[in-house]
C-alpha cells in the first residue's frame, strides 16, 4: 500500500507506556485475515521506550505509521490519529489489548450485512494471571447466539452497550465533526452517545473478536485515583443528552447508577470514597436522577442506601488473629461498611481510613450484637474466614432483592476448593444444583437446617433477626459454637436465598483444642434444638471430621461413643436426617450401620 492508497479501514492504536504489550498488539494487527488497511500508532509521550517497541514490531511493513506526540492523553491521541486517518472505516486498539484474527473482517462483514454505520463485538477478558473470560460487552446480558441488529432507538437498551470505542468499526463519517473530549478521563461516553443520537442501529456479532487486558497497573478504569470525579463531570455533561432520547430520564438514571457503582467499587480510600459518594449525592440531587440497580445484577444495591445515608452493613471479626480478614476487608469492592472485632489488640483504623470497633467478647450473644449493630444487615465471620473477591457484595444484593431474612453462599476452601456450603445434599429436600447460581429461595427444613456447613461468613441476616435467636447462645467462634448459630439462625429464618456462588474463603480445618471426649461432653451439654434423633452424633462426627481426625482407632472409638451416647442413626428410612454426613470415615459408618441392628 502506498501512501496515496486509500485502504479499506484505518486502525488507530493509541499507545501511552505500555512497552510490554504493545508488541503483543502490533502483532495482532499483522495477522490480520482482512489485509486491507492503515495502522496508525500514535505514541502519545511514552516514557518506556512504547513508541520504540511499536516501531520495531512493525518494521517493514507499509500499512503502519508511528506518529509521535507530546501527552495529550487518549482522546488526544485517538483524535490525533482521526485527524490523519484515510479509510472508510475507522477501528481503535488501545496499545496494551490485541485483536483476534478475525476482527476486521468479523465486523465488517456485519456492518455490510446489516446495512449499518457501526457494528461492535463481544470480547475476551484477559487477567494477569493467565485468566480468559469471554463477555458479550452488553451490560445484564446472557451471551447471544447470532449475529443482529441492536436497535439503540430506546436509550434504555443504549445502556445495556458497551460504550468502549475499542469493540467497534465505524463507518468515518460518523466522526465528521465529532472527535474525542481532551483533558478528561472516561471518554468513551460522550462519544458513544453521540454516535447513538446519529446511527441508532448497531451490528453486532457475538464473537469474542476484542482481547480486553484487566488490572494491569496504571489503567484508568482501576485507578484509586481523584480523577474518579470526572466520570461525574461526564455524568453531567450528558444528562441533556439522554433526556432528550426516548425513556431518556430512566436510561440516564439507569447510566448514572452503573457508572457510579464501577467507579465506587475501586475506591478503596475511605476518605477520597466518602468526597465522591458525597458528590454522587450532589448530583444525583440536582439532575433528580434516582438510584436504580434492579436493571443490573451486577450493581450494588447497598450502594444507594450509602448513597441515602444509611449504614448497609455491619461486619463482625470474630477472629483473634484477624490480620488477614482485615486486609481483605479492607482492599474489598464493597466499601461501605461498619467494622466490629473481638480482637484486643485489633487497630483502631486500617490502611484504607476504615474504622475499627471493639467490642468485648464477655457476654456476647447474637441479641446483645442485634443491639449495637447499625446496620441494616450483618455478616460475621469465624476464626479464618475472609470474604471471597464480591462476596460481600453478592450477598447483600442476594438478600436485598429476595425480602428474604437470611441469604447463604457457596465456600471455597484453601486447598480443597469449592463447596456448596452443604454436608449431605441428598438429606435436603430440595436439590442445589437445580437452583439458578446466582439465587433462590428455599424452606429451611429439618434436613437442610442440620446439613449446613459450619461457616458464619457465608451468611448474611438481616439484624432484626438476632433478636428472635435464643439468649442462650453466646457468639463464639468455636467450631461447636459456630455450627449451633448456623442451626438457630436457619430455625428463626425457615426461608433463606441460597446462591452457589462462592461468597467466602475458609481453612480446610477447623481449630478446636477439644478431643474426643471433651468435644462429646460439650455436644452432651447442648439444649434440645427441636430437631429428629440423631442431631449430636451427626454433629459430633462432622466437628471431629472438620477438625482433622485422623487415625482408624479413633475414628473406631468416636462411632463408639456416638453409639453409647444413644445418638445413633436410627433406621435409615425412619430417620433420615439422622445419617451421618457422606464424607464421615467409611469404618465410622459401617460400624453405626451394624449398632442400629
Amino acid at each position: 500500500m502506498t501512501q496515496t492508497d486509500e485502504p479499506l479501514i484505518s486502525v488507530i492504536v493509541a499507545v501511552h507506556d505500555v512497552a510490554d504489550h504493545v508488541g503483543a498488539a502490533v502483532a495482532s494487527l499483522r495477522a490480520q485475515s482482512l489485509t486491507d488497511f492503515e495502522a496508525l500508532i500514535v505514541d502519545d509521550g511514552s516514557t518506556d521506550g512504547s513508541g520504540t517497541v511499536a516501531a520495531e514490531a512493525c518494521a517493514g511493513d507499509p500499512r503502519f505509521r508511528v506518529i509521535r506526540q507530546d501527552n495529550r492523553g487518549l482522546s488526544g491521541a485517538r483524535n490525533t490519529g482521526l485527524d490523519q486517518a484515510r479509510g472508510r472505516f475507522v477501528a481503535f486498539l488501545d496499545g496494551d489489548d490485541a485483536y483476534a484474527p478475525g476482527y476486521l473482517s468479523g465486523l465488517h462483514g456485519a456492518l455490510t450485512r446489516q446495512g449499518t454505520d457501526w457494528a461492535a463485538c463481544a470480547i475476551e477478558l484477559a487477567y494477569p494471571d493467565g485468566t480468559r473470560i469471554s463477555h458479550p460487552a452488553l451490560h445484564a446480558s446472557e451471551p447471544l447466539n447470532a449475529e443482529q441488529i441492536l436497535q439503540l432507538d430506546d436509550a434504555r437498551a443504549a445502556v445495556r452497550v458497551f460504550p468502549s470505542a475499542w469493540n467497534k468499526l465505524y463507518r468515518r463519517s460518523l466522526f465528521d465533526g465529532l472527535r474525542f473530549p481532551e483533558g478528561i478521563w472516561f471518554e468513551d461516553h460522550e462519544v458513544f452517545w453521540e454516535m447513538v443520537a446519529r446511527a441508532p442501529a448497531l451490528a453486532y456479532t457475538p464473537e469474542p473478536l476484542y482481547l480486553h487486558r484487566r488490572e494491569r497497573a496504571g489503567q484508568i478504569t482501576g485507578r484509586d485515583d481523584d480523577r474518579v470525579f470526572d466520570q461525574l463531570r461526564v455524568l453531567d455533561r450528558l444528562h441533556p443528552r439522554l433526556t432528550a432520547l426516548a425513556h431518556g430520564k430512566e436510561a440516564f438514571d439507569r447510566l448514572a447508577t452503573r457508572l457510579v457503582h464501577e467507579r465506587a467499587a475501586v475506591l478503596v480510600d475511605r476518605a477520597r470514597r466518602t468526597r465522591f459518594l458525597t458528590a454522587t449525592y450532589a448530583l444525583f440531587d440536582r439532575l433528580d436522577a434516582q438510584w436504580s440497580p434492579d436493571w443490573d445484577p451486577d450493581i450494588s444495591r447497598a450502594l444507594g442506601r450509602v448513597l441515602a445515608g444509611e449504614t448497609p452493613l455491619t461486619i463482625l471479626v470474630l477472629d483473634p488473629d484477624p490480620g488477614r480478614a482485615l486486609a481483605a476487608l479492607d482492599r474489598t469492592a464493597q466499601g461501605d461498611f461498619e467494622l466490629l472485632v473481638t480482637a484486643a489488640d485489633a487497630p483502631e483504623t486500617l490502611p484504607s481510613g476504615q474504622v475499627v470497633e471493639r467490642v468485648s467478647p464477655e457476654g456476647l450473644t447474637p441479641r446483645r450484637l442485634g443491639e449495637i449493630a447499625r446496620g441494616d444487615w450483618v455478616i460475621v465471620l469465624a476464626p479464618g474466614e475472609i470474604p471471597a473477591p464480591d462476596g460481600l457484595k453478592r450477598l447483600l444484593n442476594l438478600a436485598m432483592e429476595s425480602g428474604c431474612d437470611l441469604a447463604i453462599g457457596a465456600l471455597l476452601r484453601e486447598r480443597q476448593g469449592y463447596h456448596d456450603g452443604w454436608t449431605n445434599n441428598a438429606a435436603l429436600g430440595f436439590d442445589p444444583t437445580a437452583l439458578p447460581a446466582t439465587g433462590g429461595r428455599i424452606a429451611m427444613g429439618e434436613g437442610a437446617v442440620t446439613r449446613q456447613y459450619p461457616a458464619l461468613g457465608n451468611r448474611i441476616l438481616r439484624r432484626d433477626l438476632l433478636a428472635a435467636m435464643p439468649e442462650r447462645q453466646a457468639l463464639r467462634g468455636d467450631p461447636l459454637s459456630v455450627q449451633m448459630i448456623v442451626t438457630e439462625l436457619a430455625q428463626s429464618a425457615r426461608h433463606v436465598v441460597y446462591t452457589r456462588y462462592a461468597v467466602t474463603c475458609i481453612p480446610d480445618f477447623m481449630a478446636d483444642r477439644r478431643g474426643l471426649f471433651a468435644l462429646r461432653r460439650a455436644v452432651a451439654h447442648l439444649p434440645e434444638a427441636g430437631l429428629a434423633p440423631g442431631w449430636r452424633g451427626q454433629v459430633y462426627l462432622r466437628l471431629l471430621r472438620l477438625t482433622g481426625l485422623r487415625g482408624a482407632l479413633r475414628w473406631a472409638l468416636a462411632a463408639g461413643l456416638v453409639l453409647l451416647s444413644g445418638w445413633g442413626p436410627g433406621h435409615p428410612r425412619a430417620q433420615p436426617h439422622g445419617q451421618p454426613d457422606p464424607e464421615t470415615p467409611a469404618l465410622a459408618r459401617r460400624m453405626l450401620t451394624r449398632g442400629r441392628r
